[in-house]
């Protein structure tokens, strides 16, 4: 089989369909920025968030240095947060902005603006990516990533309180809030794919099963995932913290085309319970191999990752950012010369 291009082949994979690929793909759609990118093509943190000019060199970087097969912005999970009207924190060289204040008292408060894709760095990010597709062709995927909505609506009202009212509150009324924030998620992507993104990323940490129940996450989340699946129009990667065993049947039903499953999951268990559902990517533990480890353990828990049948060969979650450039390029090793088993 002749090779194939990264776009591809990324595109195959994260769709189910690796065995058409000529290999796994490598792409990675969580964060992938580290200290040694930065300093490589001198677009450090916190000015990267918010430079365009930087935020390309950055986001090129997952390329360029490390040969991570594909593109993804943004590089942290404030977007949505900050354009709603939340003060940030830009953190510094190896540390994300985070949120400090919150917007919204209460669920009746929440008002998103129909113009709020134009608004904060949803503009930014779009125009970067614009220019990624510009720069590189059709040769390597972009991804677009969206703050999912549990995680916007802990930004936006307290994620301690949020998480009081999805046990004292109406269920619809929480359903609701949410659905809403997915509304302007899929105003981000419909823009995002415009501007030439290939995949979507919902990065929704804060769903953990260590916050939610399985009975929560199947009658409030799993309808609003639906609803993002039907309008957004693209292959759909949705990412969860933590250990999320108990969420995996109703993943399975979410229309997403994968979940990337962070390192307390098995994906060999994953691939038991969601069958041809959904895809299963990650397996490479961030902290343990890839902070941690040496790029001798990068490559065993890559080839353990591969043999277990994920689709997308990448981190477990998103790139802690003093991870070691030698580490992170042993993944990509691994992806470009090993054959399926």
């Amino acid at each position: 089989m002749a090779e194939m291009t990264p776009r591809k082949r990324a595109l195959l994979c994260v769709t189910g369909n690796k065995r058409r690929a000529d290999r796994i793909s490598c792409m990675d759609t969580l964060t992938t920025c580290t200290v040694d990118q930065m300093n490589a093509v001198k677009a450090p943190f916190p000015e990267a968030n918010r430079d365009p000019e930087l935020a390309f060199k950055l986001a090129a970087a997952a390329w360029e240095v490390i040969g991570l097969e594909g593109f993804k912005l943004p590089f942290d999970l404030c977007v949505e947060a900050e354009a709603l009207g939340c003060k940030i924190n830009w953190g510094r060289i190896d540390r994300h902005p985070s949120v400090e204040t919150h917007v919204f008292n209460d669920l009746k408060d929440l008002k998103i603006p129909d113009d709020i894709v134009e608004r904060g760095r949803f503009p930014l990010k779009h125009d970067v990516e614009l220019r990624l597709r510009k720069e590189y062709g059709d040769y390597l995927p972009i991804v677009n990533q969206v703050t999912g909505p549990f995680t916007v609506a802990g930004h936006i009202f307290g994620i301690e309180k949020f998480c009081i009212w999805t046990k004292k509150r109406p269920l619809a009324d929480v359903r609701e809030a949410l659905m809403q924030i997915s509304e302007m998620n899929i105003a981000d992507c419909k823009k995002a794919l415009k501007s030439g993104t290939d995949v979507v990323c919902i990065a929704d940490p804060s769903a953990t099963s260590d916050i939610l129940s399985p009975t929560f996450f199947k009658e409030a989340m799993l309808p609003v995932y639906q609803n993002m699946a039907k309008k957004i129009g693209a292959p759909i990667v949705l990412h969860i913290c933590g250990n999320t065993s108990s969420y995996l049947p109703f993943i399975a039903d979410t229309g997403f085309d994968a979940f990337s499953v962070d390192a307390q999951v098995d994906p060999g268990f994953a691939k038991a319970i969601v069958g041809d559902k959904i895809a299963i990517v990650g397996g490479v533990p961030t902290i343990t191999a890839l902070l941690f480890g040496t790029p001798q353990k990068v490559k065993e828990a890559a080839i353990d990752a591969i043999k277990k049948g994920v689709d997308v060969l990448m981190p477990s979650c998103g790139i802690p950012p003093r991870t070691p450039t030698e580490n992170f390029k042993a993944m990509v090793d691994v992806a470009r010369c090993m054959v399926y088993v």
